[in-house]
């Protein structure tokens, strides 16, 4: 039997890391020493029987939602999973943007779901091209910021979905992790109706991976159908991460100005990067991200390239896993000297290759 497995997320915990990390697909994580919390603040057990009150009600109330609303998970990984686990049945037809995420690939196939898919093609900036959607169809995923883009889709394109979804009584996911890096106080689409379903974390635009906070938006019987679910994967999450994380939720603006710092000088140095390499690359680069996905001109494949960077202690994300292998996923909320570097040593490869 074929192991059941994300090709992208064994790649990323085998591979991505080297000392000039531009394959980091977050913020640049934080220390012990970023998070502001007292020994006593810390619980070791307590009432934690569908979640810890206190956080439920720290992400509600970030969000805009009912605390009923919240669901917690293991990240957004997690929540991605318990999400498509309660709302997929084998069989069902589940449409699904291209290029995607590919660990919500390898969920869907592990359901036995049928998978269907719609572009979001390089030329049009990745932008939405979905103009029906057939009867058959139970779900609708995307991600929003897009990954591998970073391209932020419009309130108005997504509402268009919901509203075609609507029409055939498909339910809409959308995964948000990125979304905060867009906006100070982020108005999460799951407020777009009720059959809108949105997955995050604490994980990608704070840096805070170690704390494995990640939850999902639904409305409340959605939500109950999922604390159902989780009831075969856990009795309960941990109790000192989930106090932890109440700490950073208290903290998020902190942490935030922390991003924007890391980030800022970041995106103009890949901008240039980006202007000074056109002859071997072409791509579109949204208005703020952490990652971009550019393709290459001259190659038909980016494995050769990461190869080499490989070698120089440099890493990328080759475009196969994403299913487009001229391109390449490139992150930069790391340490600006590194991103210098790393760029550098790509610079080199562009060059050799082309």
């Amino acid at each position: 039997m074929r192991d059941k497995t994300s090709v992208y997320m064994r790649w990323a915990k085998d591979h991505a890391a080297a000392r000039y990390n531009l394959a980091n697909s977050g913020m640049l994580g934080c220390s012990m020493a970023d998070l502001e919390i007292r020994i006593e603040d810390l619980l070791l057990n307590g009432p934690n029987r569908d979640g810890y009150r206190p956080l439920l009600e720290a992400i509600a109330e970030r969000y805009g939602v009912a605390p009923e609303q919240v669901v917690t998970a293991q990240g957004t990984s997690g929540a991605n999973f318990l999400a498509l686990s309660t709302l997929v049945e084998r069989g069902d037809t589940v449409l699904i943007e291209q290029p995607t995420y590919e660990p919500i690939l390898a969920i869907l196939e592990f359901l036995g779901a049928r998978v269907r898919r719609f572009p979001r093609r390089f030329e049009d900036g990745y932008r939405l091209d979905l103009d029906a959607i057939g009867d058959d169809v139970r779900l609708v995923v995307l991600t929003n910021p897009h990954n591998p883009s970073g391209v932020l889709l419009s309130t108005e394109e997504v509402a268009e979905v919901g509203r075609l979804a609507e029409r055939v009584g498909a339910r809409v996911l959308i995964d948000e992790v990125y979304r905060d890096v867009y906006e100070e106080e982020p108005r999460s689409l799951v407020h777009l109706g009720p059959h809108f379903v949105v997955t995050s974390s604490l994980t990608k635009s704070y840096g805070l991976s170690g704390l494995r906070c990640g939850w999902i938006l639904a409305e409340p019987e959605v939500a109950r159908r999922m604390r159902y679910a989780k009831d075969f994967m856990e009795a309960v999450n941990p109790l000192p991460a989930e106090t932890m994380a109440l700490a950073a939720f208290r903290q998020l603006p902190r942490f935030a100005a922390r991003g924007r710092s890391i980030l800022d000088p970041n995106i103009a140095v890949i901008r240039d990067f980006l202007a000074e390499h056109g002859e071997w690359l072409e791509c579109v680069i949204p208005p703020r991200s952490l990652m971009v996905f550019p393709r290459l001109r001259k190659e038909e494949d980016s494995e050769p390239l990461h190869d080499w960077l490989r070698r120089r202690e440099t890493s990328i994300v080759p475009g196969k896993y994403f299913e487009y292998p001229r391109h390449f996923r490139l992150g930069f909320a790391v340490e600006p000297e590194n991103v210098v570097q790393g760029l550098k040593n790509l610079s080199e490869g562009l060059r050799r290759a082309g």
